[in-house]
């Protein structure tokens, strides 16, 4: 610890030295960070790692009473038919409720809409648990939050078992034996060769949700036979790439389906064509998930219904999921809590720290439909510079503004100028909300605040700052100006680019702009929609964006490629492209040897050192400014069993996979209050 705060006071030294034309004592900082109380309310029920999933051939199976009439009428075939030799099995002893009765429906509101049903490609299905229905992958990482800490790695969903060689630079996995897609066809290795080979590792099939270098250099997948495949690495023993086959990367699609569509197998194609051939309204989707979108209205509704070849059971040998329906109605993310506040909606995970007050105050009423569990903070938002200078650097302006946002003192004149702990208590009084450093979430295994390097708030500090870099005359309006240059004389102005999908974002963008007025920066704001916004982004074509942060900086292992230039088109904040890769920062490198250890380091303990020395450099450069970190609550109707205690709206994934989904259960006299809008379809086998 006392090295740790030795390198924070040299930190504070060299920034000091540095300063220039100003004095050191008009320079502050850094200082220990102002470690927050956690506000958890409830404790999870850890559950060991073999006892929560295993794949076992069990006596005898059952299926919805509904469900087995259309098997008796010849419409489809047994369950044990429909079954692989060994189903995955959820261990009833280790739910709250034990096993549970089929029938009901799950309402669910999401602000996403569907770009269409080939994920292979990159495409989204609206989020808010619509991905994490379709995309059945090799490994699953949600429910890990539940699992005792003396075995922690991914679990098995269609690989479903997997072995190192003694060298460690192979990796050997089996899959799952006999499962079958929504309309019945076989799911073989050909699905995960066609995902790797022709999509994956296809650069006109962009932007795809991984690329191979997330597995490190010159990685190669083979098949052995139809239901074994192997990884071949580099390095030795990179653990952390069982992480990245989880949602949403190493998710097959149907082969089936898709090769034909493709331009390596079909001449007539376009890779536009293919990447955009399954619309949302092509429904029944054909997918290995627990539920199937069978109904799709434009900006109103989508409707799944069971998936009758889902690969789960019960350790009673029903057949998963318990639920015969999922909905989504498509409105806006913040509708998504009033919703489910309200009663007419069942699940949200309440990310919107201007609706925290006014539902606590309805929890409060006896008669409230629903529970409330609050968890970590485990949500943040931030400031991202587009530090990069080969993506979207198309005018003399742009290429300014990125060399200024590549410029230390910059970064920390607009780090110092921010007042979070203001900011903050602006949005929701009270212990919820907390200063934020930037780099790993303050609430996670791997954080440490003597890892920190903190610059705190300081107006005198930021024009100091600015002034040393040469920006000291001011506009009649207070706005400073460039002082050389092809802007010079010009107003020191970015355009803030934030999303007006919730309330929060525009509150936080008038805060800021207010803030930067402060110190001589001119903020432009650009509010867009949330495709919008991530259109943006995505292209270059932003200056400065307020980002709410995701599970990258929760659970790192499992995102390593969202924290460093390990890849051309990652982070998001410095993107090279497929010509260019990026003109590194002094510090990254640095920052990417410490991640390609991560990678292939076997020791928790180890990899914890590894990621605080990460946070470390991270902080120290401001390689962007945090904000403020906030705790999620989990709203879910009363009438579900088997919900989790302590499930997290975020950890290794978002809540609508940490939860179980397919295990939860509605008790039959409890089913009425939600009516079914697709009763009795089966998707492939009844019409809609």
């Amino acid at each position: 610890m006392r090295k740790l705060f030795g390198m924070v006071a040299m930190a504070a030294v060299s920034a000091a030295l540095a300063a220039g034309g100003a004095a050191a004592q008009d320079i502050k900082g850094p200082i220990p960070f102002p470690m927050p109380k956690p506000v958890a309310t409830t404790k999870p029920i850890l559950v060991p790692y073999d006892k929560l999933f295993y794949f076992a051939s069990l006596p005898h199976y059952q299926e919805p009473a509904w469900v087995h009439t259309l098997v008796e009428q010849g419409k489809l075939p047994p369950v044990e038919q429909r079954l692989p030799k060994k189903p995955l099995v959820v261990d009833t002893k280790f739910t709250s409720d034990g096993p549970g009765q089929y029938g009901g429906v799950l309402r669910h509101v999401i602000g996403g809409r569907p770009q269409g049903w080939n994920w292979a490609a990159g495409l989204n299905q609206g989020y808010g648990g619509t991905e994490h229905t379709t995309m059945m992958c090799l490994v699953r990482t949600g429910p890990l939050w539940m699992v005792t800490p003396d075995k922690i790695e991914p679990l098995p969903q269609l690989a479903t078992s997997w072995e190192w060689s003694q060298d460690g630079h192979q990796l050997t996995m089996h899959l799952i034996e006999g499962a079958k897609w929504s309309d019945g066809q076989p799911f073989t290795s050909e699905d995960v060769m066609f995902l790797w080979d022709d999509n994956i590792s296809d650069p006109k099939v962009v932007p795809g949700w991984v690329r191979p270098g997330a597995f490190g250099e010159g990685v190669k997948l083979e098949a052995l036979d139809d239901y074994t495949i192997r990884w071949t690495f580099k390095e030795a023993f990179p653990i952390a790439n069982l992480y990245q086959m989880a949602l949403q990367n190493m998710c097959p699609a149907p082969a089936h389906v898709l090769k034909k569509l493709h331009p390596k197998y079909n001449k007539d194609a376009t890779y536009d064509s293919y990447i955009n051939a399954l619309k949302p309204e092509n429904v029944p989707v054909v997918t290995l998930g627990p539920w199937v979108p069978t109904l799709y209205k434009a900006d109103q509704i989508m409707v799944f219904r069971r998936n009758p070849y889902f690969f789960e059971v019960d350790d009673q040998g029903n057949q998963l999921p318990y639920l015969d329906e999922v909905q989504f109605k498509l409105s806006t993310w913040e509708d998504r809590t009033i919703q489910t506040v309200a009663g007419t909606a069942d699940y949200t995970n309440m990310e919107d720290p201007s609706l925290y007050l006014e539902s606590l105050k309805k929890a409060a009423d006896p008669k409230f439909p629903n529970a409330l569990y609050w968890g970590p903070r485990a949500l943040s938002w931030r400031l991202d510079f587009n530090l990069s200078t080969v993506c979207g650097v198309d005018n003399d302006k742009v290429k300014a503004l990125r060399d200024l946002f590549r410029t230390f003192e910059f970064r920390r004149a607009v780090s110092q100028g921010i007042d979070r702990e203001a900011l903050a208590q602006s949005l929701v009084r009270g212990p919820f909300i907390a200063p934020f450093p930037g780099g790993l979430h303050i609430e996670t295994d791997f954080f440490k605040p003597e890892s920190v390097v903190y610059y705190p708030y300081d107006v005198p500090s930021s024009k100091a700052l600015l002034k040393k870099i040469g920006f000291s005359e001011t506009s009649g309006d207070g706005y400073l100006k460039w002082s050389s240059g092809p802007l010079k004389g010009q107003d020191v102005e970015m355009t803030l680019t934030f999303t007006s999908a919730y309330t929060t974002d525009p509150a936080i963008a008038d805060t800021l702009i207010g803030m930067m007025r402060d110190i001589g920066i001119k903020l432009i704001p650009q509010p867009a929609r949330e495709n919008e916004a991530d259109y943006i982004r995505d292209t270059c074509k932003w200056d400065v964006i307020l980002y709410r942060g995701d599970r990258s900086f929760t659970v790192p292992i499992q995102q390593l490629q969202d924290l460093a230039p390990l890849s051309p088109h990652r982070p998001l904040w410095h993107q090279g492209t497929a010509d260019k890769l990026q003109e590194l920062l002094p510090f990254e490198p640095k920052l990417i040897d410490i991640l390609n250890k991560v990678r292939v380091e076997r020791d928790t303990a180890k990899r914890g050192e590894l990621l605080r020395e990460y946070d470390h450099i991270f902080t120290e450069n401001i390689y962007n400014v945090g904000l403020f970190v906030v705790p999620a609550a989990l709203i879910i109707n009363k009438r579900f069993r088997d919900v989790p205690a302590g499930a997290p709206v975020l950890a290794y994934q978002w809540s609508e996979d940490n939860v179980i989904r397919e295990r939860m259960w509605i008790r039959p006299e409890d089913q009425g209050q939600a009516p079914e809008l697709l009763p009795g379809v089966l998707p492939f086998v009844t019409a809609k």
